[in-house]
Formats: structure tokens, C-alpha cells, sequence
């Protein structure tokens, strides 16, 4: 019988005998191998774990991506402060904070607005209701509605506005309280953007589509 003693402490005190039933070379080393692995492995010290900044600040002006080497979204400047969320190899996932003019943004929830004219909108009143649209119109003026205008409430105010883009048909797009003042304060003949959705594809008398005001925004 061969006895290995192998030890899985350090200090080489904690010894474990290990009866072979067999002299055999192999099973020894075999044996020896285990041994030897074990101690090493309690021997070897954890890696430190590289602590990550909470906040950092950009050492000089640098782009905020998607994702690591993804699409550019937006610039930074050496003075914002940047909020780590976590880490991949030499790419940190950030968080900030700022302020933009409400009429340069639209809901990110808006979904896929579809690519509709006008004339579409007429030609499929009831087909078209509910559906979202994003257009480029002209801005003629702000009005209230009266009880000719079957598609609007008496008192609604609307925008009167000409488009889509080339289209340049007439539309009553109602406003809703939210959005008023920012309406008011459009000059006519201003180029604006809208997130709509579609009330009436055609409304007595005229046929003229009305829709639900959701966004707007300048167009530059």
C-alpha cells in the first residue's frame, strides 16, 4: 500500500493521508496533482475589484453613445456631470441631467407615425381615425371653432395650418390646453412640426381633416 500525505493548508499543518490500494506511479501523481492544485488555489489572493467613480466629469468635450462604439447621440462638455452606472471593459454607461426647449422635442412614445397625405385622410375617413401622422405644415392662425365646423367642439380652439409639407392642404389641427400657450405664441406663415393623431379624415361641410394636436415643435 503507498500512503500520499498532501496538504490544503498554507502552513502545511492540516495533512491529509491518502491510502493507495495500489503502488501504481500513475494514481500517485495523479494524486500529487490534486494536492498541489488545492493549495494553490487557496494560496492565491482575490483580485482587487476596480472601484468605479459615482460622478466623473469629461477631461475633455466627448460624445455620448448608445452603446460602446454605437451610434452618437449627443455631445458633452467638460463641465457635465456624468452619473456612472456601470462598466464595460474601457466603456462606461452614464447618466446626466439638462434642460432643452419644450418646442425642440416630441414624445418618444410616439410610436411609428405613418406616412399619410392628406388627400389619404380624406379618401379613407373612417380607415384613417385613430392613426398617428408626424408632418410638416405652415401655421396660418389660431382660431375657436363654431357649431359649423361638425368635426370640432363649439369653443375648441384649433390651429388653421397648410400641409403636409408640398400637400399644402388646409387642416384644422385642435389644440389642447397643454399645448395653448406655446400655440399663441406662434407667428404666422412659421414652419412648424406636429405629432397628430387623426380625429376626422374629412369633416362636414368642407371635407377638412381635423386631428388631435399630441407635439409641436419649430422647424429650423
Amino acid at each position: 500500500m503507498v500512503t500520499v500525505i498532501c496538504s490544503t493548508a498554507p502552513d502545511l499543518l492540516n495533512l491529509t493521508p491518502i491510502h493507495l490500494t495500489s503502488p501504481a506511479t500513475l494514481v500517485v501523481l495523479l494524486a500529487l496533482h490534486v494536492c498541489a492544485n488545492a493549495a494553490l488555489a487557496q494560496d492565491a489572493p482575490a483580485a482587487p475589484a476596480t472601484p468605479i467613480p459615482q460622478t466623473v466629469t469629461p477631461s475633455r468635450p466627448t460624445v455620448l453613445r448608445t452603446s460602446p462604439a454605437g451610434r452618437a447621440t449627443a455631445r458633452v462638455d467638460t463641465s457635465a456631470r456624468l452619473e456612472v452606472l456601470a462598466r464595460d471593459r474601457d466603456w462606461l454607461r452614464v447618466r446626466t441631467e439638462g434642460w432643452v426647449l419644450a418646442t425642440d422635442v416630441v414624445p418618444a412614445d410616439s410610436g411609428a407615425p405613418t406616412r399619410m397625405s392628406a388627400a389619404d385622410l380624406r379618401a379613407d375617413s373612417a380607415g384613417s381615425r385613430g392613426r398617428l401622422v408626424r408632418w410638416e405644415v405652415e401655421f396660418v392662425a389660431l382660431h375657436t371653432a363654431d357649431p359649423l365646423r361638425k368635426g370640432l367642439a363649439d369653443g375648441e380652439p384649433y390651429m388653421l395650418v397648410q400641409g403636409p409639407g408640398t400637400e399644402r392642404a388646409l387642416l384644422y389641427v385642435a389644440v389642447p390646453p397643454s399645448l395653448l400657450g406655446m400655440a399663441r405664441a406662434i407667428s404666422p406663415l412659421a414652419s412648424l412640426t406636429i405629432v397628430a393623431r387623426v380625429r376626422y379624415g374629412r369633416s362636414d361641410p368642407v371635407g377638412v381633416p381635423v386631428l388631435d394636436l399630441m407635439a409641436l415643435s419649430r422647424t429650423q
